[in-house]
């Protein structure tokens, strides 16, 4: 991926203002000295102490089956970035930014960290969209002090002693609370087969799903698991259907969720699908096929976009700037471009040291509400909403 805007000045001491550099000193003990002097101090504690250029590193899948995770999520940031740059900055500081394609792997995304931590001039990450590549980055961005906001939303990782990061996005406890409490009150499901594709995010999610169904009341009848390189889900949708669960919860990525919806439907499995986040992109109806999706549930962090009028706003001028509909996590991406401007106006220095500081630290009004993080980096607030494939539609049918 093409990095943008690459050169960005060191951090240098505030320069001495242009109109002191004409003054002249009279001989010592001279009133005027001391009017001289005392204006210098007066200057300097007026200017600011450091108002040079900072670079984000930005981190994310742009290339393969999650690339439009990635890259919208990534425009929602710059949207905000490119408003604050054009108003000359926050006290000055323009931001630049690197961004990087991690490709959804854990081994580019620790070649794209150890980037970020070798250059000086990157001062916070955007980093680490799914959980499998934050297990492995994280180590990394704490060893060299480099502050991120990462969304991978296993709830582990917040647990780990890492001084470095937040989760500015709702973790996988309440991703998949939310779907287990539907099926069981509004869906009456008694029964659930649950499956996952053996990685950080997909297993973790539907053990977490299954954990909340039993604990209200349901019965899992089976666990079942798959490569995530598998693409025909033929023996395990035999062993499901003759099962007859009410529902399914699929622990999975694109495009595993789409196959799996379609042959699910084609082999006339009768349940209830519920799938992650990763299946609220328009690709789940046109790889699957309308037809195979219907009734599907999607889990998600992410509110409809008319549900206030700094989310409209947001969804209005992203569409202008990109010329479509903002994608599932772009208006976090945005609401992570408000979190950093605050931090910015915040922070001592533009150290690192100082910027995580800010950033734990923080208290900021956003499009999605106040946010502020507590003690081990989680959102002290963070909503999940449900929605229901309708038509070519995700139709919003509950939220927590």
């Amino acid at each position: 991926m093409t990095r943008s805007a690459l050169s960005v000045s060191m951090l240098l001491p505030a320069a001495r203002p242009a109109h002191l550099s004409a003054v002249t000193f009279q001989d010592k003990g001279s009133p005027m000295k001391s009017v001289a002097m005392l204006c210098l101090g007066v200057s300097l504690m007026a200017a600011p102490a450091f108002a040079d250029d900072i670079t984000v590193g930005l981190a994310g899948p742009l290339s393969g089956p999650q690339a439009y995770f990635g890259s919208t999520w990534h425009n929602g940031f710059k949207l905000y970035v490119d408003k604050l740059n054009a108003a000359g900055g926050v006290n000055g500081t323009k931001i630049d930014i690197d961004q990087q394609d991690d490709k959804a792997d854990p081994r580019e995304g620790t070649l794209v960290a150890q980037k970020f931590c070798d250059d000086d001039n990157v001062v916070i990450g955007l980093v680490n969209f799914n959980s499998g590549v934050a297990q492995s980055t994280l180590p990394i961005y704490e060893d060299c002090k480099l502050p991120t906001m990462s969304f991978g939303s296993n709830p582990a990782l917040t647990h780990q002693g890492y001084k470095y990061m937040v989760r500015p996005v709702a973790n996988d406890l309440a991703g998949a609370l939310l779907p287990a409490e539907y099926a069981l009150q509004k869906l009456g499901a008694k029964t659930a087969v649950v499956v996952n594709d053996k990685q950080v995010f997909g297993q973790g999610i539907s053990e977490i799903f299954a954990k909340n169904f039993e604990k209200g009341g349901g019965k899992v009848l089976d666990t079942l698991a798959v490569a995530p390189s598998d693409v025909d889900f033929t023996a395990v949708l035999a062993q499901i259907k003759a099962k007859a669960p009410d529902v399914i919860y699929l622990g999975a990525v694109m495009p595993q969720l789409a196959l799996f919806a379609k042959q699910m439907h084609q082999q006339g499995v009768k349940a209830t699908l519920l799938v992650p986040d990763g299946g609220y992109t328009p690709e789940l109806i046109q790889q699957a096929g309308e037809e195979n999706v219907q009734g599907v549930l999607v889990a998600i962090q992410v509110p409809p976009m008319d549900a206030s009028p700094d989310i409209a706003a947001f969804a209005k001028a992203y569409k202008d700037k990109y010329g479509q509909d903002a994608g599932p996590y772009s208006i976090y991406g945005y609401v992570q471009g408000q979190i950093l401007e605050q931090v910015l106006k915040d922070a001592k220095s533009h150290s690192r040291e100082d910027m995580d500081i800010a950033l734990h630290n923080v208290k900021v009004k956003t499009a999605i509400g106040e946010l502020e993080f507590d003690g081990i980096g989680e959102l002290k607030v963070a909503p999940s909403y449900l929605y229901k494939v309708q038509g070519k539609d995700f139709v919003l049918i509950g939220s927590k």
